[in-house]
């Protein structure tokens, strides 16, 4: 896990990923702001009962480490995306290719899903909650990446996009119901359901395991350069937000840009 401290005192997290120089991207840790308990202390969503004061800072502190005001989406575990400034914010994933433009996923449990093409010409980043996966987020995604780079041919545009999977709860502790495992039994085979639940016993419920099931569904649109630490936020309570385990908390995020 590659921490970086920040001249400003924060501690954000470098993905380790392969992607062209000009392409940046960090993901905020609960390190170096001002909220206080239990949003303590660089929590950035404004929608969890912080004081507004105190969002607003912890967000002017990660403007000073962006080359521009950061695309806060209201996200809303859906599959619209945004790809310009006609777009909506009100969308779970966005989709760019100007220079600065800082695509930003606010997560505290739910995967942060970042892409970048082989050249680094177009960028995306999508909200990977359970509903989103579920529906086709990452498909959307793509499928507006693919708009934005003009006429190519898909599947061997595809197969050079670059993928990062940041912190996200792990298996061990993301525990869902069967109506989870029944959405995802219409669009998984069996053995590819076997992979990514794992029954809880004497209960109705399973774990649920976000990162394979990502991992299967970028695979099956012949995606294969996926990077991730597989990093459990659950676990990782020092560094950053989870609302499985801590129900009132903060929310982190990933930004991505390109000069």
């Amino acid at each position: 896990m590659n921490l970086i401290q920040t001249s400003h005192g924060l501690v954000v997290l470098k993905p380790n990923w392969e992607v062209p120089e000009h392409v940046k991207a960090f993901v905020s840790t609960r390190k170096g702001g001002v909220s206080d308990v239990p949003y303590d202390s660089l929590n950035v969503g404004k929608h969890v009962g912080d004081q507004l004061g105190h969002v607003e800072h912890n967000r002017e502190l990660l403007q000073k480490i962006l080359p521009s005001d950061p695309l806060w989406l209201n996200q809303i575990h859906g599959t619209q995306i945004w790809t310009g400034p006609q777009s909506s914010l009100e969308a779970d994933g966005a989709v760019t290719q100007q220079s600065n433009q800082v695509l930003t996923i606010m997560t505290a449990d739910c995967m942060p899903i970042l892409f970048c093409d082989e050249q680094g010409d177009v960028l995306g980043a999508c909200h990977g909650g359970w509903r989103g996966l579920a529906q086709g987020v990452i498909r959307k995604t793509l499928d507006e990446m693919i708009l934005k780079k003009g006429p190519i041919h898909a599947k061997q545009y595809l197969s050079k996009i670059n993928v990062y999977l940041g912190p996200t709860i792990g298996p061990r502790h993301f525990e869902v119901g069967g109506d989870v495992f029944d959405a995802f039994s219409q669009i998984l085979s069996m053995q590819q359901m076997d992979l990514i639940f794992r029954p809880i016993l004497q209960s109705q419920k399973y774990f649920l395991n976000l990162f394979t099931l990502a991992n299967l569904q970028l695979n099956s649109v012949g995606i294969e350069r996926i990077f991730s630490e597989e990093i459990c936020c659950f676990e990782r309570s020092d560094l950053f937000y989870s609302h499985r385990r801590d129900k009132k908390t903060g929310r982190f995020a990933s930004f991505l840009w390109k000069l």
